[in-house]
């Protein structure tokens, strides 16, 4: 007997673990292709406190192709950097830069910001599809990934056709994959970040500096200290973003972001820094300082397991360098809303899922790899010897979208070849979406599998600092 996949016409229903960045934006992807979507968040009320986001092209890509208005973002595009390097005596180095928008596009927002931009777009019912259900106060404790069940610590559960696990860095959706329970670690660079209002800054002739031309940003450096000071917010606000080793890491193991911050540890750290930045740090809110560990984890084995699928922090954790950590979980939401198009047979949703990861995987290592130990500074800074042509090619000008339906046609392909016998082949999965402009270089770009060595030719990836077990590890 022929049997014919079972498609349910009013979509898949959907749970998502976890309503943060990936949690919205997989839910706009998914609502799109007319499933019905669950998020289930285990705060009491969203979480919007947050520091500085750099939005690079392929995140601000992929939040036109979600149908997020940018303009929400209120992104400020970088126009012009100066750098100032301060040795012990007291002697300064001062480079100033402009940066042009074609050669290198650099914008910049903050978490508020985008975060109820894609709130907004969530709660936006003139949107085809099924209104997105949002649930708070859900904490998951246990999964089944077969049946596509979710169990809340209050004692209640869910059950959907497909589950996301969008449940960040300490996810526990991540253990129920195989080889899900590698552990995470902390390296020894941790960040205060911070968000000033422009006019507090605009008050104090010391401070006047950072908001007296639109688009502009410092770098300032000083021994293994390192402070970027960007604008965001339409430039209505200024970022802070001070990167220090943390030599007491190992009593702070179990710290986690939303935790207090100590001032007086940041102006501690701060000495040998210029006058100007002292001023700065003093601006600063205590309540709106975080001090945060900065985790990172080698790479799963795979994104998925049965009927559900990893995206975001829950699957690849990476530092906050160069945006990527958010514009890796804006196209894992991408490449899920075309994996689970509409009308997908529910025979067929493991094996999608399963092509999801492991494509999403080659990209997400690639540019884990690429972006440890690397921030934007380093990217302006020739000393680096920084490979700008292919950080574009391969990063920033990824089309995620096309990128995974072209994946997506070739699975089709093989599975039911006779469907394609009258068809065009499709294009290559690996083809180069052109969407940013690219520096010339000389040089010929690498291959998709050198996606590994990209960034420095000669870095090493920033030591760890402990296992969650508490014995030392080094770097691979």
């Amino acid at each position: 007997m022929i049997t014919t996949p079972t498609v349910k016409p009013e979509g898949l229903t959907v749970l998502i673990a976890g309503g943060s960045i990936g949690g919205l934006a997989t839910a706009i992807a998914l609502r799109a292709q007319g499933h019905q979507v669950k998020i289930y968040e285990q705060a009491l009320t969203p979480e919007t406190k947050g520091a500085g986001i750099t939005v690079f092209p392929n995140a601000l890509s992929a939040l036109r192709m979600l149908g997020v208005d940018t303009k929400a973002v209120q992104a400020t595009r970088v126009k012009h950097i100066t750098r100032v390097t301060t040795e012990d005596d007291g002697e300064t180095d001062m480079v100033e830069s402009d940066i042009d928008e074609k050669a290198w596009p650099w914008h910049h927002t903050t978490y508020p910001d985008l975060f109820v931009a894609l709130w907004e777009a969530v709660h936006v019912t003139s949107k085809l599809g099924p209104k997105i259900e949002i649930n708070t106060s859900k904490s998951v404790f246990r999964v089944d990934a077969t049946r596509g069940i979710f169990y809340f610590s209050d004692g209640s559960e869910a059950r959907g056709d497909v589950i996301i696990g969008a449940d960040g860095v300490h996810s526990v959706c991540r253990s129920y994959v195989p080889g899900g329970s590698i552990p995470r670690f902390r390296i020894k660079r941790h960040v205060f970040r911070a968000v000033i209002p422009r006019e507090t800054l605009a008050k104090d002739p010391k401070t006047a500096k950072y908001v007296e031309h639109d688009g502009h940003a410092y770098c300032y450096n000083h021994n293994d200290k390192s402070l970027l000071i960007t604008p965001a917010s339409n430039s209505q606000k200024v970022c802070v973003k001070f990167l220090y080793e943390d030599r007491m890491a190992f009593k702070n193991l179990s710290k986690d972001w939303r935790d207090p911050s100590s001032k007086t540890k940041l102006m501690r750290l701060a000495k040998g820094l210029p006058e100007e930045c002292i001023a700065l740090f003093e601006k600063i809110c205590d309540s709106d300082l975080q001090d945060q560990p900065i985790w990172d984890m080698d790479p799963l084995t795979t994104f998925q397991s049965h009927r559900m699928a990893l995206m975001g922090d829950a699957a690849h954790p990476m530092p906050p360098y160069c945006g990527q950590r958010i514009a890796m979980a804006l196209e894992d939401a991408l490449a899920l809303g075309v994996i689970l198009e509409r009308g997908v047979p529910n025979d067929e949703i493991e094996d999608r899922l399963r092509l999801y990861s492991t494509t999403r995987k080659q990209r997400a290592v690639a540019v884990q790899q690429t972006t440890r130990g690397l921030s934007e500074a380093d990217m302006r800074n020739v000393a680096t010897d920084f490979d700008s042509a292919s950080f574009h090619t391969y990063i920033l000008g990824h089309n995620e979208r096309e990128h995974m339906s072209q994946a997506l046609s070739l699975w089709k392909r093989s599975r039911h070849p006779e469907d394609f016998q009258q068809r065009k082949p499709p294009l290559q999965v690996w083809a180069d979406p052109v969407e940013v402009p690219r520096p010339s270089s000389g040089r010929r770009s690498p291959s998709p599998k050198k996606w590994l060595s990209i960034g420095r030719r000669t870095s090493q990836a920033w030591s760890r600092v402990f296992s969650p077990k508490g014995s030392p590890v080094m770097a691979t």
